[in-house]
């Protein structure tokens, strides 16, 4: 029969069981908090950027300097 002292030790003994909650853990807040933010924010579209510098650069370019 265990006794008290080995009855009351926690079910993470093991250093590396930490590891895998802590991971586990961040892994899950991490993918809410990016879903959230997926969600709720405006990303704007990163493929028209180039194309938008290439006008404003095509525009200067033409400006007549004076």
């Amino acid at each position: 029969m265990p006794s008290t002292e080995e009855a009351a030790l926690p079910l993470l003994t093991f250093p590396a069981d930490i590891i895998v909650l802590q991971c586990l853990l961040g892994f899950t807040l991490g993918s809410m908090v990016g879903m959230h933010l997926a969600q709720n924010y405006d990303i704007p579209n990163l493929a028209e950027k180039p194309e938008e510098i290439k006008k404003d650069l095509d525009a200067k370019k033409k400006s007549p300097s004076s």
